[in-house]
């Protein structure tokens, strides 16, 4: 029998997020006021491109609004970006087999999670220090990668069937 199971989880936005949305905002309003200082020079395009950097300010913006999709299908892990409900990237695709080592970020952990070996890090968590949030450790691209996501208890059945002896989990 076939399993399949996805979950979106939206990511929450951080002090940097808002950071950056804040100077996108500050940047819009000094292009505004530098593009009115020349209006007389830009005549007729002077409408046209005050509506191109609203337009840029809305989807810098609405960028910053980011999900993830897990989907986990007969032990195959596939993340997605979702960035502003419009564009879809694949981050991650891995097989659960080749996991070295899934757990809870939890203390008990932690001292794998800190490894130093790790060479790529990735978080795909909602960043609302839920404790559902696990890591993963693999061999990625001849690369040791770790990224930490938020499965679900049927996700975590699946993963339970095909992972080595090195996975700790909590249903």
């Amino acid at each position: 029998m076939d399993f399949f199971n996805e979950y979106i989880v939206t990511q929450k936005k951080g002090a940097k997020e808002f950071l950056l949305i804040f100077a996108m905002i500050v940047g819009a309003i000094l292009l505004i006021l530098l593009l009115t200082a020349f209006a007389g020079y830009l005549q007729s395009f002077f409408l046209l491109l005050l509506a191109g950097v609203i337009y840029m300010l809305y989807i810098g913006i609405s960028a910053q609004n980011i999900e993830y999709e897990y989907i986990v299908t007969n032990g195959e892990l596939d993340i997605d970006k979702i960035a502003a409900r419009r564009k879809r990237t694949r981050v991650i695709s891995a097989h659960s087999r080749n996991f070295e080592y899934f757990a809870p970020l939890n203390q008990e952990h932690m001292a794998e999670f800190n490894n130093p070996n790790i060479t790529k890090r990735f978080d795909f968590s909602s960043n609302t220090k839920s404790p559902r949030v696990y890591f993963v450790i693999l061999n990625k691209d001849n690369e040791k990668t770790c990224f930490t996501f938020e499965p679900t208890d049927k996700m975590l059945d699946c993963f339970s069937r095909y992972v080595p002896r090195n996975v700790f989990y909590t249903a």
